[in-house]
């Protein structure tokens, strides 16, 4: 992990305008660095705050949504555009667009919140991670967060996790000029 957070961070500033470029070239170095048959799934996106338009590749990350309100909720997911890195030299990615209304919350999260276990063996689960944000749109970031990070740490109670636990909720203002993280 340490290695490809690195390695993103470094080649960032090569490839500003290209997730896809990103990907390959950190690929390349995690295949040459790492013989021990590990993977790194990630989501990297390109957001411009003025136009919420995300430019992102989603290397076999849960996906992120974007979550719109109005008299229909709507929930679009950022799917895979392809394989996690460190498994073929050959991989490639598509970079996909998506846009972020006004209004809109963008939420980013590892698969340690769907994955959490409580004592009995359940996961917490995608479906109740959504409808937690669902209920709570129209709050700042800040409480979305705080409320959906309660409900994981009170469904998980003191059962050990095998994964870390991250999120991050962005949402765009309503003049659409910004976006205001958690």
């Amino acid at each position: 992990m340490a290695l490809s957070r690195t390695l993103i961070r470094t080649y960032a500033a090569e490839y500003p305008d290209h997730p896809e470029h990103l990907l390959h070239v950190t690929n390349q170095r995690i295949i040459a660095d790492i013989h021990a048959g590990l993977f790194v799934t990630l989501f990297y996106g390109i957001l411009d705050p003025s136009t919420g338009t995300l430019t992102y590749c989603n290397a076999g990350h849960p996906p992120p949504y974007i979550i719109t309100p109005g008299e229909s909720l709507t929930v679009q997911a950022l799917r895979k555009t392809g394989l996690p890195l460190g498994i073929s030299e050959t991989s490639d990615w598509k970079p996909a667009t998506a846009q972020i209304p006004a209004d809109a919350l963008l939420l980013l999260y590892t698969d340690g919140v769907p994955d959490a276990l409580n004592q009995h063996g359940e996961f917490f689960g995608g479906e109740q991670m959504l409808n937690i944000i669902q209920t709570q749109m129209g709050y700042p970031a800040r409480i979305i967060q705080d409320a959906l990070m309660s409900r994981v740490y009170a469904f998980a109670g003191i059962e050990p996790q095998v994964d870390d636990i991250t999120l991050m909720i962005l949402i765009r203002s309503q003049e659409g000029r910004a976006l205001t993280p958690s």
